[in-house]
């Protein structure tokens, strides 16, 4: 038998997710979702915070500005961390970037 033989024998063996599968990936979404709006409310929060204690965290107006604009399936929380490490490299590397 081909390789291709024991795909489709494969395909026709697997049948319907069962019912204990479908409810974890509802439920794995499901989750996410409530992450995702756990975050967005994290990062309302950090608006409070003046300047100067942003700075201290690498973060600016605009990187908050731009996380809470951003769609709402992509994580703002990565949004920020990685703008923050970006900020800290430019200043270990001697770049200022106010």
């Amino acid at each position: 038998m081909r390789t291709t033989q024991h795909a489709l024998d494969l395909d026709l063996a697997a049948g319907k997710p069962s019912l204990a599968s479908r409810s974890a990936t509802v439920i794995g979404v499901l989750t996410g979702v409530w992450r995702l709006y756990q975050d967005r409310r994290q990062i309302a929060r950090l608006h409070d915070l003046d300047d100067r204690q942003l700075l201290d965290m690498g973060l600016k107006r605009e990187d908050l500005h731009e996380a809470t604009t951003s769609s709402f399936f992509d994580s703002p929380g990565c949004f920020l961390t990685r703008a923050s490490r970006n900020r800290a490299n430019l200043f270990y590397r001697g770049v200022r970037h106010d």
